[in-house]
């Protein structure tokens, strides 16, 4: 059935595609050991129980995404709430969003960085589960690839509550994990790529991508980063995909029995007591002691 699915820029997050393939990002919302992970939630959503509401905070990301596949002034058509009443100025988050957009427009390494196909989409297997990604830039010449991320603060600190420590966004987000099953299945659809890059370009211009499938090694991968300071700042940060790609994926094949059964109802799933869909359907069954209260 998946196969037979052909995935495009405008059903890849439909309700279709998120029931034949899993992503990166849905991993992690159904893993219950991720940040916002909850296994009862994406139940209630595949039964058409429970919508996420928009979150603002995407908002301005997919603001500078946006930009960067050109596609802007189609966005912001389809999108209204980006507007003040009266329909003609834009809200202060886009005004943000354009001198997030500028970072990349005065900063030539990070314009370079940028080039390349975008948001291309390749399908792949991960311990015997189909799996989508959308690459945000894929460079076949410079045989890279990366992926652009909006965050609060690049060089501040996230609170990670379950193991009480501070840590980077790359750390708090999983990056790592997104990136490891974007280098995977990008390594399963290297004839596809090489047959439709020389269309393109001649052997020659390929030799180095040529030579990385022949050795069966892993594209490089970057993270575009730039946060929402008044004052964004910018940073070019890589990932060391084949450090850290090995155990990334054998945490994926370990958790994958147990969230594809979660998703199969051949075992009940369990509530993270944290998301809004946990606190619309929470049930007391006994008082709690006042020192067992937690802080989050």
């Amino acid at each position: 059935m998946a196969n037979e699915f052909i995935l495009t820029r405008e059903n890849y997050f439909s309700p279709e595609a998120e029931a034949l393939f899993l992503g990166s990002s849905s991993f992690k919302a159904w893993d219950r050991c991720h940040d916002n992970g909850c296994e009862a939630r994406e139940v209630a959503k595949r039964e058409g129980k429970w919508t996420d509401k928009p979150n603002s905070n995407f908002l301005l990301g997919s603001y500078v995404h946006a930009w960067s596949e050109g596609t802007l002034p189609e966005f912001i058509n389809e999108h209204p709430e980006l507007f003040k009443k009266g329909g003609c100025e834009l809200l202060a988050k886009c005004t943000l969003g354009d001198k997030m957009i500028e970072c990349f427009k005065n900063d030539s390494a990070m314009m370079k960085m940028r080039e390349g196909a975008k948001e291309s989409i390749f399908t792949g297997e991960i311990n015997g589960v189909d799996f989508k990604i959308q690459v945000d830039i894929l460079n076949v010449l410079e045989c890279r690839f990366a992926d652009i991320k909006t965050t609060k603060e690049i060089h501040g600190k996230y609170w990670n509550d379950e193991d009480r420590v501070y840590e980077s966004f790359i750390k708090h987000y999983d990056y790592p994990l997104q990136f490891s099953i974007y280098a995977e299945i990008l390594r399963q659809n290297y004839k596809q790529i090489l047959e439709e890059s020389l269309n393109i370009y001649t052997k020659k211009q390929l030799e180095k991508f040529i030579e990385l499938v022949k050795n069966n090694r892993y594209l490089d991968c970057y993270i575009l980063a730039v946060d929402k300071q008044e004052i964004p700042d910018h940073e070019i940060i890589r990932m060391n995909i084949e450090e850290l790609i090995s155990d990334k994926l054998e945490e994926i094949e370990m958790k994958i029995p147990r969230i594809m059964a979660v998703r199969n109802k051949e075992i009940e799933p369990m509530r993270c007591e944290k998301c809004e869909y946990c606190r619309s359907t929470k049930k007391i069954i006994e008082p709690i002691h006042w020192l067992d209260l937690k802080i989050k």
